[in-house]
């Protein structure tokens, strides 16, 4: 008991009874209370650089890198500076771009091409060197048409996939490869041509008015459902993008989807590389460099695409605070029934019914009129220039906005995106370079360092059951419904008994030394561990992979110049003896 509850008995003296049994009863109630949770404010702070790279003998710099040793969270100053830094040097090989290309026709990038392709009418050279000073009748040209279909470069954008962004191409989409193969757009009503390392391309339209609507009753609930469908368990940043409001109760969301044709890319021992990436790749270290390989990452992206569709996707999210519901006395059953009509204005179909209380809780979440409705929207494809008229939907005048979504998805087809992807590691691209094999080896590796250099485990774990949130160099709390603070440690999860934590995966150990073949890596369920009745970690606990020393071996035999091995002159056959009489 505090010191200034304490019951004293001094001198015989006696406290009144009413004054003792409020002291006591304020006694038990601090008891009772959850101890007040004081939250350091944790600053990043970054690791030691690594060794500088090997000098590149095309740009005459190295680079080296550095990781994040412990994330900003809880309010704490974010890493300042760069983790990458570059210096010119002094190269002591010479630059894999200046080899020639034997019989074959040299692009200015130093790739090389079949001298078929040479003057064929189409610029099989992404700078079109291979067209120069050629006929200009057009005799050689391998076909009457040149135009590709709209925005098909993107299927040979390189994929990020930490932040789901685009990043410079890895695939050629220029070259023909002298084929003259055709596919006919409907819509467009005009024939394309496809460029070669497309396989199949199909225009076929789709337009999903009503694919579905989802209501979650947290910012949390809608992380969940996010990342119970991510790859690699690094969906997190796009969830940031879409919900900035923490204390959300109810989150709207409502998805519409354009799609406009599906392609398919060839299998990549066939693809052909773009210039830029090839002389990366070229530029690579044979020696394992993260630093170096890091950079190739931020350029071009740690995937590429297979296959996919391109169009629009149109998203809109509704956020209504706890406080805002409350006011207006919301029941679920009230809240979805009416969100059913919203949907239905949305897409022209007139209801009698007017939502007062959800357009209330609208006003009360968002300081707005109670007609016009403020939503976030996330728009992929279509005009750029139409994505602020989507984002006030005027529960009112549901023509009004089905025209301005009507104009937005008929612009779908002349800018679309990819909105649906299959994505393959970028590792798989490494070919048609010197030490190929060797580097494949080494971007393997280091695309699993950079994944794990990013991963939310390295955060440290949120007060009552909250998910953190990976941002550069920062980590943010999610908080459970209920909770609030830098680390949710205010409040108590709603349906939760209190004091209940659920268990979350630690990072994954380092791979052990290969036994058996075999290598082996853990992680164990301690971040946090489960306690008072909390749910345990899905999920293996332990990873299994083949040791590649069975492939450095089998590399070492066929590019031993690439390990600085010696490499044994080919054995040639002798003079082959006179024959007898002098007959063959």
């Amino acid at each position: 008991m505090s010191q200034g509850l304490e019951i004293r008995k001094q001198s015989g003296a006696r406290l009144p009874g009413s004054t003792m049994k409020l002291q006591l009863k304020l006694a038990l109630l601090l008891t009772l209370l959850p101890p007040a949770r004081c939250v350091q404010p944790v600053g990043c702070r970054w690791g030691p650089f690594a060794d500088w790279s090997e000098c590149d003998g095309c740009s005459k710099t190295e680079v080296r890198t550095r990781h994040v040793e412990t994330f900003a969270q809880f309010g704490g100053d974010p890493c300042s500076g760069e983790a990458t830094q570059t210096q010119a040097c002094v190269p002591t090989k010479s630059c894999p771009l200046e080899a020639g290309c034997g019989n074959r026709f040299r692009c200015t990038s130093g790739q090389c091409i079949s001298p078929a392709l040479v003057c064929n009418g189409d610029q099989d050279c992404e700078d079109g060197l291979d067209e120069r000073g050629c006929s200009p009748d057009g005799s050689r040209s391998s076909c009457d048409l040149d135009k590709t279909p709209p925005n098909s470069d993107l299927v040979g954008k390189g994929y990020d996939i930490l932040t789901g962004d685009l990043r410079a191409g890895v695939i050629n989409t220029v070259s023909f490869g002298g084929q003259c193969r055709k596919v006919f757009s409907g819509d467009h009503k005009i024939l394309y041509r496809l460029p070669q390392n497309i396989l199949r391309y199909n225009f076929e339209v789709t337009v999903n008015d009503e694919e579905s609507d989802e209501s979650f009753e947290s910012s949390w609930s809608y992380m969940q459902s996010i990342q119970s469908n991510a790859l690699w368990g690094h969906d997190r940043r796009k969830f940031h993008k879409t919900v900035t409001e923490s204390r959300a109760h109810r989150l709207i969301i409502l998805k519409n989807k354009v799609e406009l044709a599906q392609f398919q890319n060839t299998a990549p021992e066939y693809l052909t590389l773009a210039e830029g990436f090839w002389r990366a790749l070229s530029s690579l270290p044979t020696t394992y460099d993260y630093a170096a390989y890091r950079q190739l990452f931020q350029t071009y992206g740690t995937h590429y695409f297979s296959e996919g569709s391109l169009g629009g996707e149109y998203q809109a999210l509704l956020e209504l605070t706890q406080h805002a519901l409350a006011t207006t006395s919301t029941t679920s059953r009230e809240y979805e029934r009416c969100w059913r009509k919203v949907k239905r204005r949305f897409l022209r179909k007139k209801v009698k019914t007017v939502c007062e209380k959800l357009t209330s809780s609208t006003a009360a979440s968002y300081g707005t009129s109670m007609r016009n409705v403020p939503i976030k929207v996330d728009v992929v494809g279509g005009n750029p220039g139409l994505k602020r008229f989507l984002s006030i939907l005027d529960l009112e005048n549901p023509e009004e906005n089905g025209r301005k979504y009507d104009d937005w998805a008929s612009s779908v087809k002349d800018f679309p995106q990819i909105i649906e992807q299959k994505v393959r590691p970028l590792y798989e691209l490494v070919k048609e370079v010197e030490c190929a094999g060797l580097k494949k080896l080494h971007m393997k590796q280091a695309l699993e360092e950079y994944l794990s250099a990013e991963h939310p485990c390295r955060c440290r774990p949120c007060h009552n059951n909250g998910r953190p949130l990976l941002l550069g160099s920062q980590c943010v709390c999610v908080c459970r419904l209920g909770t609030s603070g830098a680390a949710c440690q205010s409040g108590a999860a709603v349906g939760e008994q209190p004091g209940v934590i659920h268990g979350s995966w630690s990072c994954w150990s380092s791979w052990v030394s290969c036994a058996g073949g075999q290598r082996r890596r853990t992680r164990t369920c301690t971040h946090p561990a489960p306690s008072k009745g909390g749910l345990h970690c899905v999920g293996p606990q332990e990873e299994q992979k083949q040791c590649e020393d069975a492939d450095v071996q089998h590399l070492q035999m066929m590019e031993p110049q690439c390990f600085q091995l010696p490499v044994a002159p080919p054995k040639l056959c002798g003079r082959p003896p006179s024959l007898r009489n002098g007959l063959v």
